[in-house]
Parts: structure tokens; sequence; C-alpha cells
């Protein structure tokens, strides 16, 4: 990829925010393009509460890469941040388990509620989540995804063949099932089809935490703040923001056609659904990738089992220098994932377009 010009962002969703500050922090000149007028409000959380959220280094490590850092940014807003109190999971007989994120607080209140044999079993099935966890990382998240991704040893690691409900089958407590099918409700998908190692979301919460926001007076803040923060960072690195401007087309080039007029970017980074972009590409190979594809209702793709995964957008699908990053990536739909996925997209592109300098 020639030259050091302008990438234009297809869409201000949490993938296209986040690949935007990361390559204006890396000093290339960056214009989002979003056709509504205003940035709608980012839902961070998966939990009841919509106050609670997972994935805190993701975040920490974008604002980082822009020369600040997420607690002096959030202090400016008068918010901090704090753990969450523990999940709660709510059984098919009444009863309710909370669960701390460590390890060990989870096995005690576990042996409390369902005695030694279910800790041990938790303890083991946390155990092999950890390494999953590390897996699906290179799947999409901190490295790009292809076929070739997926080696036998990575294949026999996420026991690709199995799904959700039969892990929580598996399980020798009908109540530890019960916590792990959880997740397929949180996601908006079938446990009998959505993957077992989807389950590596209970791993990430133990490593990484749950978090709230809360203001001076230590009232919970909605995590949407994360979201308005980095808009806001945005803007200060020079990132250019079009709001109300829809594209219409994507062609080779790239050339971007919009209500605005026209434009000639160095690169695009689309971060619109699937479908979307194959309407703006009009490309055979990403038309035929829609037709493989269902979508969850709580956004991203509908899992259809393990090989949903060989059939989620890659980073660059069709069009040279036109990558795409959402929650339809191999990376996932949770707003930590989706994080990831626009960083590496960014990465990608400053990869081929050469270093300049930092923006900070």
């Amino acid at each position: 990829m020639a030259g050091q010009g302008l990438i234009a962002v297809v869409g201000a969703g949490l993938a296209g925010l986040a690949a935007a500050t990361r390559l204006r922090g890396l000093g290339h000149p960056v214009v989002v393009i979003e056709v509504d007028h205003e940035f709608s409000d980012q839902d961070l959380s998966t939990e009841a509460d919509r106050l609670t959220f997972t994935g805190l280094p993701a975040w920490q490590e974008l604002f980082f890469d822009t020369g600040t850092d997420l607690t002096s940014v959030l202090a400016k807003r008068g918010l901090e941040l704090r753990p969450a109190p523990p999940a709660k999971h709510r059984l098919a007989d009444g009863r309710t388990i909370e669960l701390p994120t460590d390890r060990l607080g989870q096995l005690d209140a576990i042996t409390a509620a369902l005695g030694e044999d279910a800790a041990t079993a938790w303890n083991e099935l946390l155990g092999r989540l950890a390494e999953v966890s590390r897996v699906v990382s290179y799947l999409g998240q901190d490295h790009p995804f292809t076929r070739t991704s997926l080696t036998t040893p990575e294949r026999h690691a996420l026991q690709v063949k199995y799904s959700l409900a039969d892990l929580a089958a598996a399980l020798p407590s009908v109540e530890l099932g019960e916590i792990v099918l959880n997740l397929a409700a949180w996601l908006g998908q079938r446990p009998q089809w959505l993957p077992a190692w989807q389950a590596y979301r209970l791993a990430v919460d133990g490593e990484q935490g749950r978090w709230r926001l809360v203001d001076a007076a230590g009232r919970p803040q909605p995590p949407s703040a994360l979201a308005e923060a980095l808009v806001s960072r945005l803007r200060e690195l020079g990132g250019e923001m079009r709001l109300g401007e829809e594209v219409l087309e994507v062609r080779r080039g790239p050339r971007l056609s919009t209500t605005a007029g026209s434009l000639s970017p160095a690169a695009v980074i689309s971060t619109v659904s699937p479908f979307t972009h194959a309407d703006l590409t009009h490309e055979r190979a990403d038309q035929k990738l829609t037709r493989q594809l269902w979508a969850s209702p709580s956004g991203g793709p509908m899992w259809r089992g393990w090989r949903t995964l060989l059939d989620l957008p890659k980073l660059e699908p069709s069009l040279p220098r036109v990558v795409v990053a959402s929650a339809w990536s191999p990376g996932g739909p949770d707003s930590w994932a989706q994080i990831l996925t626009g960083r590496l997209a960014a990465d990608h592109l400053a990869a081929d377009l050469g270093p300049i300098r930092q923006a900070r």
C-alpha cells in the first residue's frame, strides 16, 4: 500500500472508533463517516444491570497507545473505575449463586452452594477455559484470522465438535451446567449451536475483572461514558468526524461515494454489517458471504456450529486496501472484542502504510 494518505472509516461503532483512534495515535490522517447525525449510545454491558462491563485491558491499552491513560481521562469526567459486585447466577430451583471474579472466591462460593465435587469440576473447567482464551486471542483479536490459523492443536484445544450445550451436560452438576448455559442467553445464541469454546468468557472475567464506573458520589454510571471518552480522545488527536453523511458505495481504488460527494482515500476500514458492506461494494465475494450468515438478536452473527467461524468476514475479504472490522468479525461481538478488532485493523493498515510520527 503506497503513500501515507487519508484513511476513511465507514461507521462510528466501537470497532470504527477504536481503529480511528489507534491510527491517529500513530499519526495517520483519519476521517470517520457516520450516517447518524450524532453518536448513538454504546451499550457496553451484557449484564442485566446495564452498568457492569468486562474487558478493561482493551480500553486501557487503546488509550495508552495514544499517549494518555484511561484513569486520567475518566477523572476529567468525574468518573473512576471500581470492581463490580459478584456476578449473580439464578438457578432453576430459585437459588442464586454469586461468583466473584477471582478463582478462589468462586470455588468458595460453589463449595458452599453445591459442594466440593462441584467446586473441583469448576476449577478444572476454568483451567481449560484459560487455555481456550489464549487460543481465541489468535483467532481475530490479537492476530488476523485465516483458515490456516486453526491448526490441529488449536482445534483440539477448542474442542470444535462440542457445543455449549454439550459442555454444560458434561459437568457433574446440573447447577454448574445452568451457569454455563447462561452465556448463551447473554449472547442471544442457541446453546446447541454455540461452540463450547465460547465459554472462554468465564475465564476472561477471572483474568480481567468485572468493572463499573462511578461518579464522585459513588453512584454507578453507564459504561457508555467509555465510548464518549473515546470520541473525545479521537477529536483531541485531530481525527475528522463527518456525522449525518451516508456512504453509498465503496469501489476499487479505493473510492468512496457519499451523500456529500466522492473521496479517494489511501485505505478504508468498513465497520458496518456484512450485509451493508456487500451492498456498498457490489463484490461477489462479499455478497456470497452474506448468504452464509444469520444475524443474532443481540448483534453480530448467530452461531450455527463451529464452522460459522470460517464464514465470518476476514480482515481483507475482497477489495485491496479495504479492511473490515465489526461485531461480525472473528474477534467477537463483545464491546472489548470490538476494540481489539478495530485496533487489529488499524495495525494491519499501519504496517502497510509505514511509520508516521506519533500524533500525541
